[in-house]
């Protein structure tokens, strides 16, 4: 299933607004900033992209949403732009917001809220009270830098599918970020040598990156697919919760697959990948209770 148009030019432009401000900054030197600023992805009107046509809004469909939300992983953006959109589109309290809103979920560490401390958690999405939730300043995981969650009392109330449309959007993410490492990979064996010549020459290096290449590729047929089933009538959300957990399962592989390639420079905090890492496992957190068994 292919993004509409909306959501390719959608994904284009977000990309295109990042990639502006955030050009060939390495992640780890904004991970624990806001580059951006929410003004300007609220000016920009990104925020809105999921709201319905019925709300006043441009009515992308989740498939779309996807495209969007895979440009926020390449940047491991630290920002809350996909819960956002998320929220916008099942809350009407959500929509009358200027500054960004969020959830939270109730893990298997606790109750957590990504980006406490930027957006006020939702009561209800898609069920429950439309209102807001009282969120705590103590940080649930320090390591989480570009999802920044913290702890909160009461988690929000999800409907099921307003639980597997976030769930989609977090996963896309994911596969961004393993899209995003898997390059940077590729960069890195062309131009690193050794014995004078590239790294990506040898054959222990070209089979992993294959191997990462079609681990990516599983990744995100993982969510399209899951984007696209959520709007068949009686779907189960227990198929919804198999493919979105393998998608972050097999993105967190690229990402250790992408440190390996780089050697000893993987470990480094210049390189970053630690912080595409605990991005991922993040998400899969989230994701995993999102979807309850």
């Amino acid at each position: 299933m292919r993004a509409n148009e909306i959501g390719l030019l959608a994904a284009d432009g977000v990309r295109d607004v990042l990639a502006g401000t955030l050009g060939d900054t390495p992640v780890a030197d904004y991970a624990e900033t806001d580059p951006l600023g929410w003004a300007v992805l609220r000016d920009g009107g990104w925020d809105e992209l999921g709201v319905p046509e019925d709300a006043g809004g441009a009515g992308a469909t989740l498939r779309d949403l996807a495209e969007v939300a895979m440009v926020c992983g390449e940047f491991c953006l630290p920002s809350p732009l996909t819960v956002t959109i998320a929220a916008k589109r099942w809350s009407a309290t959500a929509r009358d917001q200027d500054a960004p809103v969020t959830v939270a979920v109730r893990t298997r560490a606790g109750n957590i809220a990504p980006f406490g401390r930027q957006a006020r958690p939702l009561c209800g999405l898609g069920d429950g009270p439309d209102g807001f939730l009282d969120a705590s300043a103590a940080a649930a995981d320090t390591f989480a830098m570009t999802l920044r969650p913290v702890a909160i009392e009461r988690p929000t109330v999800f409907s099921p599918q307003a639980a597997r449309e976030l769930a989609v959007l977090w996963a896309a993410e994911g596969v961004g970020a393993a899209r995003r490492c898997l390059a940077d990979s590729v960069e890195y064996a062309s131009g690193r040598k050794q014995f004078g010549v590239p790294i990506g020459s040898f054959q222990a290096v070209k089979h992993r990156a294959a191997h990462t290449l079609e681990l990516t590729e599983r990744a995100e047929t993982a969510v399209l697919w899951a984007a696209a089933d959520s709007y068949r009538e009686g779907h189960e959300s227990i198929e919804s919760r198999r493919l979105l957990l393998h998608s972050l399962t097999t993105a967190q592989e690229v990402v250790e697959s992408a440190v390996q390639i780089h050697g000893g420079m993987g470990f480094t905090w210049e390189m970053g990948l630690h912080v595409f890492l605990r991005h991922v496992v993040t998400l899969r957190e989230l994701v995993d209770g999102l979807l309850p068994d």
